[in-house]
């Protein structure tokens, strides 16, 4: 094994927005950057805390210092650049361990167990990446070579992977840059939240370690014990779904891509030069999920062949609705169907594992239940598949998803005239059920909403007044226009974790991550349009009855 220079960079600035100068809080009479550095540095490894040059970080620098913790200070705004210069002296094959001081956690223990597994693969990059890791949200760090830096550093020009660091070495990698599952615990602790980021992280995390003697040398296992155990209910545990209203993702839907999609499309679908912009400015971006489907033409056989291998993307597909199938089928013959769908998303998709594969139609898992549910079951258990989804219509459909622990994933068509989902018997199993991804899918009701009155249905009558309603909140509320309203509205919701929008061409898409930007409407913001559309008919949501 070549004798690699390990250093550790612990990134902190104290101008954070949502919880201003959080790394000079103190956790068990320590601040936190403080005791982050301690506990990461207790297996002798050399650590540096990487800050920036502004003098909001004064007084950070000077507490570092006092502690006897080497600091290093450049740019602000180019966290990747201050990553780079502060390993100026390293060897392209020396190693650096990237960790955050708002992830109080990890420590040197952690640290080596990461290290070990490194060292068994062949490559230049490993990071944790919660929930896929099944470790607590902040239970988290990087680990990757000079060489990967130098040369992503070289290639990352945008401002997101300058800000972020290692955006462009988790894409090159794709699932295989993640450390597996089980690695660190056999079950899966993916619902928890040990970062802190908000005043209610930080309450719950001082928590934590209060009346601990030497918080800095604390087992990071034996905190999650605490966290997870039967004797600690005083300390309310955060999770993940807590975190979703800050930082609600985009999926990108595909039906365009197989199929000219929404009333408004006025562009059919893209070609593809025109595609591969997209899914390059996509990945770019941090998009996670593609979210695709039989159904959608030739969307599937498009990506496999588009997408760059490796690719980051996670995939989203559903199964073959259940049009071409007899009267009365045995299982045998649903189990032929449902294999036959799958094998085919993999074959088109050129993929062996998809990450979430839905029931497209509600209907047709009501009247297969359990046979399909199975079935898909048995291809979680070969490792074809890794989550089980449906796609539904309507609240009660979802209701009856919700109280099925099989079931992981749900999409439900969501929007600001949409008061249906505010059913309270819905909400009550969306609270229980935090282990189930809900996407919002039809944000802008396949573009009616963005839209003047004369692209309504003539049977709605009052068009024109939901037309000028809509202008006013954008008005009113300094939106940057309707798409923003949309987004923002639609993101202001805690339970939802991300928003499923379709784009027909690649400055769509450009837009559409603005406004990702922007900040989720208020909680009064929000109640003020759910009371001025409560009163349309039923018959609108639902595109197929227009």
């Amino acid at each position: 094994m070549i004798n690699r220079k390990i250093r550790i960079i612990l990134q902190a600035r104290t101008s954070s927005k949502r919880l201003p100068a959080k790394v000079l809080l103190p956790i068990g009479g320590i601040p936190l950057a403080i005791l982050c550095a301690k506990r990461l540095s207790s297996h002798g490894h050399e650590l540096i805390l990487a800050t920036s040059d502004s003098p909001s970080d004064d007084y950070l620098s000077k507490l570092a210092i006092d502690s006897g913790i080497k600091i290093f200070r450049n740019e602000l705004d180019d966290v990747l650049t201050r990553y780079i210069n502060c390993s100026q002296d390293m060897a392209d094959e020396d190693l650096i361990i990237r960790v955050t001081a708002d992830n109080p956690l990890p420590d040197g223990d952690f640290i080596e167990k990461i290290l070990t597994y490194f060292y068994t693969l062949d490559q230049d990059y490993l990071g944790t990446s919660s929930p896929d890791d099944g470790l607590p949200y902040g239970l988290s760090a990087e680990i990757f070579s000079l060489k990967a830096l130098r040369r992503h550093g070289l290639e990352s020009t945008d401002n997101f992977s300058r800000e972020h660091v290692t955006v462009s070495m988790r894409n090159e990698l794709g699932i295989k840059g993640i450390i597996p599952r089980n690695l660190f615990f056999y079950n899966d602790y993916s619902h928890l939240r040990v970062t802190i980021d908000t005043l209610e992280d930080y309450l719950f995390i001082a928590g934590v370690f209060s009346n601990i003697p030497c918080p800095e040398k604390i087992s990071w296992r034996y905190l999650i014990e605490k966290i997870s155990g039967n004797n600690h209910k005083e300390n309310k545990i955060q999770l993940r779904n807590d975190f979703i209203s800050q930082k609600c993702d985009l999926t990108l839907g595909t039906a365009q891509f197989g199929n000219k999609y929404g009333i408004t499309n006025q562009y059919g679908c893209p070609d593809d030069v025109e595609l591969c912009k997209i899914l390059s400015i996509a990945q770019n971006a941090g998009i996670i999920y593609l979210d695709t489907a039989r159904a959608y033409g030739i969307a599937e056989s498009r990506l496999g062949k588009l997408l760059k291998k490796p690719s980051s993307f996670r995939i989203i597909t559903k199964i073959q609705p259940f049009i071409d199938i007899s009267e009365k089928p045995s299982t045998n013959e649903i189990n032929n169907f449902i294999d036959s769908s799958v094998f085919r998303s993999c074959l088109e998709l050129k993929r062996d594992y998809i990450d979430v594969v839905m029931i497209h139609r509600f209907s047709d898992l009501i009247q297969w239940y359990d046979v399909i549910l199975n079935r898909l079951i048995y291809h979680i258990e070969n490792g074809v598949i890794g989550k089980i989804g449906v796609s539904v219509y309507d609240p009660e459909e979802a209701i009856f998803c919700l109280k099925d622990k099989r079931i992981k994933h749900i999409q439900i068509p969501f929007n600001l005239l949409d008061y249906r989902w505010f059913n309270a018997e819905f909400l009550d199993n969306v609270k229980m059920r935090t282990d189930v991804a809900i996407h919002a899918r039809s944000v802008f009701l396949q573009g009616l909403i963005l839209n003047q009155s004369s692209f309504w249905p003539s049977w709605l009558k009052n068009s024109e007044m939901i037309v000028d309603e809509i202008n006013n909140f954008v008005s009113y509320y300094k939106r940057k226009g309707k798409t923003d309203l949309c987004i923002s509205y639609v993101r202001s919701f805690p339970w939802i974790s991300s928003l499923v929008i379709g784009v027909d061409n690649a400055n769509q898409l450009q837009e559409i991550i603005k406004h990702f930007s922007e900040n989720p409407l208020s909680e009064n913001e929000r109640n003020s349009i759910q009371t001025k559309f409560q009163n349309l008919p039923e018959r609108l949501f639902n595109p197929s009855k227009w």
